[in-house]
């Protein structure tokens, strides 16, 4: 095992994992990034003494973070320190209500009834059913990667797939437990971590509230880039050689079997393995030879993208101390505002975003007594409707304004450090088609059999992993990709792969 070699494209949350895993299985490894440091996505955003995570900054499921770390023989609390959030955030309505999520029952208890009365024992059942769905999901469906269709309509898999919700809509099922709109939103909205509609998503995705209500929402010390720089510590430790600022220009392959890469300065390096965790939609396009490329490309872009996401990252003078870690502002149109992001590609009238406070939690996003705000504003992937050197500023000013509308003050006179991220950045820097910075969408036909899987179905030797890729998108479903590959690797390999551990059993 010791001679064979691996070379893993890209150092986000995916690729690190699998060179990790690989480099523990006994294979060596060299991973190559196009960035000067790991994380991809899941990177870091640094300036005049301000930090931010650049994508996400919501964790949930650490058991799964738990298992990883421990399938390489470490222990996460070794190389990551977590702390829960509690309350979850606070959602922000036009009719200028309020709704806040919390992990305390009871306060969790008060707020419902505030808001519907008799809805609190509707909670209830709605988080045993949440339960009933991710205990199922992870056992039978999160956990296991489907070679064909055959391996996912079995019998026995056929009446779980109904019963978790997979052909039935999120926002319908959200909608049979409470009739208040303001709550429907507050336990739907979710689906937006996976880049997709409420009305598109399988109703399994009410696991997603559940998993927030009872496993909980962490917050890594120094953000969700710890994660990425946690997996890197161990890849050195495993004896991984990172190769940074080194973009790939394709993957070489001889005969049908991929033998190496070929690196932008047209040097080539030879490998047993190659796995990518580049963007798939980019992959398949610009990394594989021009013959493949075409027909796999026009495969790709017949399916349904996830949306973007238009970034703030605003460093202030003072803080903002009545937000909490994490904050929701919705839009007048909520439905509508899907609609026009999902299917009509174009910024609602009204936006809703996210807020994410990272200095009321944690050290080191801003100077003393300054203020760190990462904004997200859910937005529709690139495409001609949308010039966003026209939006980008319509968007932040309907932003700032908002805010003061909300009671947070006029930030625009706070601001003394700021940066955008477009759609169209989000192409150009992290590679990611279409700007989209979830991938392909989750809707049933594009999850389990119907998503790419981890071996390359034309050439041999070649592997992905990511976002795009069974199971789906999200830091702890990257992960999860990412053992699939490996698992896939050493089968092939004809070595013993780890016994993969019950993620339920974690939980």
């Amino acid at each position: 095992m010791s001679a064979k070699r691996a070379i893993v494209i890209g150092a986000g949350v995916g690729g690190l994992t699998a060179a990790m895993k690989l480099a523990h299985a006994g294979l060596e490894v060299d991973l190559y990034e196009k960035q000067p440091g790991p994380g991809g996505r899941c990177g870091r955003v640094e300036f005049d003494g301000f930090r931010f995570d650049l994508g996400p900054t919501i964790l949930l499921m650490p058991h799964v973070l738990e298992a990883t770390f421990a399938s390489v023989g470490r222990r996460m609390s070794d190389v990551l320190e977590m702390q829960r959030c509690d309350p979850h955030y606070r959602v922000h309505y036009r009719d200028g209500s309020r709704f806040t999520l919390w992990t305390d029952p009871k306060q969790m208890k008060a707020e419902l009834e505030r808001i519907e009365p008799g809805s609190h024992a509707r909670y209830e059942q709605f988080l045993a059913h949440g339960k009933k769905q991710h205990d199922t999901a992870f056992e039978r469906f999160v956990t296991k990667h489907f070679p064909t269709l055959g391996s996912f309509l079995t019998p026995r898999n056929l009446p779980e797939i109904l019963r978790v919700g997979a052909l039935k809509k999120l926002w319908k099922h959200v909608a049979s437990y409470f009739k208040d709109e303001r709550l429907l939103q507050a336990l739907s909205f979710q689906t937006m971590y996976l880049g997709i509609s409420p009305w598109e998503a399988p109703a399994v995705f009410s696991l997603l509230p559940y998993t927030e209500a009872t496993h909980g929402i962490w917050f890594p010390k120094g953000g969700l880039y710890a994660v990425p720089l946690a997996l890197e510590k161990v890849c050195r430790e495993k004896g991984v050689r990172l190769h940074y600022s080194q973009s790939i220009k394709r993957v070489v392959v001889e005969g049908g079997v991929a033998i190496g890469v070929e690196l932008a300065d047209g040097s080539v390096r030879k490998a047993d393995i190659v796995l990518s965790n580049a963007d798939y939609a980019y992959g398949v396009k610009q990394l594989l030879p021009e013959s493949l490329a075409a027909k796999r490309s026009a495969s790709v872009e017949k399916k349904r993208f996830t949306s973007s996401g238009l970034m703030l990252y605003l460093g202030l003078k003072k803080k903002i101390d009545p937000l909490l870690h994490h904050n929701v502002f919705f839009g007048r149109d909520f439905e509508g505002s899907f609609d026009d992001i999902f299917e009509r590609k174009q910024v609602p009238a009204d936006v809703s975003f996210y807020v994410n406070a990272p200095a009321h939690t944690g050290e080191g996003f801003a100077p003393e007594g300054k203020d760190a705000l990462y904004v997200l504003v859910p937005v529709p992937h690139q495409n001609p409707n949308v010039d966003w050197k026209i939006e980008g500023p319509r968007v932040r000013a309907q932003v700032l304004k908002r805010l003061v509308e909300e009671g947070y003050g006029d930030l625009e006179p706070l601001i003394e450090a700021e940066r955008m991220i477009t759609p169209d950045d989000w192409e150009t820097e992290l590679n990611l088609a279409r700007g989209s910075n979830f991938g392909l969408a989750q809707n049933f036909w594009q999850i389990g059999p119907f998503r790419p899987q981890v071996t390359d179905p034309d050439v041999k030797n070649l592997f992905w992993c990511g976002a795009s890729i069974q199971p789906g998108t999200g830091v702890p479903t990257v992960m999860l990709s990412a053992g699939f590959a490996v698992d896939a690797i050493l089968a092939q390999l004809g070595a013993t792969a780890p016994v993969p551990q019950r993620m339920e059993a974690l939980a």
